[in-house]
């Protein structure tokens, strides 16, 4: 009993289907999954940049929004990108000054820009500019540990 040519066809390229499809070599590769795939939200910096940028707009999402666009909430990011001895440093200074200890003030900067960096033994600096609503700027240096990508120091250029 011979089957017909185009039921035929149709029966091996479901069979094909279905054998790519169960052993995942038809799956979607992880772009699609969305704007943030979820293997980038386990991946740690690979520059003392990155690890900066990372902190700070993941910082602001969260002091805007109430968590960050990873779900994290303030407390989260300054625990997975800071060490604990800035968190707590940080901690005292809004004690001390009534501010956002990374916005140094009370209020979102409109854009930041990173800057100038330096690296000497296991630390590397970045320059964190602030622009604000009124167009002035802050600027705040950014100690990072090269080896953990850890923030370990913040620092006003004044």
């Amino acid at each position: 009993m011979s089957l017909h040519p185009k039921v035929r066809t149709a029966l091996i390229g479901a069979c094909t289907a279905a054998l790519l499809t169960g052993s995942g070599l038809l799956a979607l590769p992880a772009q699609a999954e969305g704007p943030r795939a979820p293997a980038a939200v386990a991946q740690r910096a690979t520059t003392a940049e990155d690890a900066v940028r990372t902190f700070f707009t993941d910082y602001y999402e969260a002091s805007r929004d109430s968590v960050s666009q990873e779900g994290l909430t303030l407390a989260q990011v300054r625990e997975r990108d800071l060490t604990p001895e800035l968190d707590e440093a940080l901690t005292q200074w809004t004690s001390d000054h009534q501010a956002d200890p990374v916005f140094r003030r009370n209020a979102l900067p409109r854009s930041y820009d990173l800057g100038e960096k330096s690296q000497a033994d296991n630390s590397a600096k970045v320059l964190l500019t602030m622009t604000w609503n009124d167009g002035t700027t802050t600027d705040t240096w950014y100690t990072v540990d090269v080896i953990s990508k850890n923030i370990t120091g913040l620092a006003d250029t004044a």
